[in-house]
């Protein structure tokens, strides 16, 4: 069963920059993540508190409370870290 999820302002203002196949890919990618979150990547410290997909050059950080995924940005894989 799929869990819910919230995308925050900043990950929806970074999606809208994206061309159409890369729109296209980040939600099919969404509907993987919300499907079985706990395969993300684990960050370090001081991103502890989420995970990371990858999508090409791209990076999906996003966390999970209880049932919900919370989708916090997307961006390429040299500035998705800072």
């Amino acid at each position: 069963m799929a869990h819910a999820y919230f995308r925050s302002e900043r990950f929806k203002k970074e999606y809208k920059k994206l061309d159409p196949h890369q729109q296209e890919m980040v939600d099919k990618k969404i509907q993987k993540i919300a499907g079985q979150p706990e395969l993300g990547k684990p960050l370090r410290t001081p991103l502890q508190n989420f995970k990371s997909e990858r999508i090409e050059k791209l990076r999906i950080i996003y966390s999970l409370e209880g049932k919900l995924v919370k989708f916090a940005w997307i961006d390429d894989r040299g500035h998705a870290y800072d």
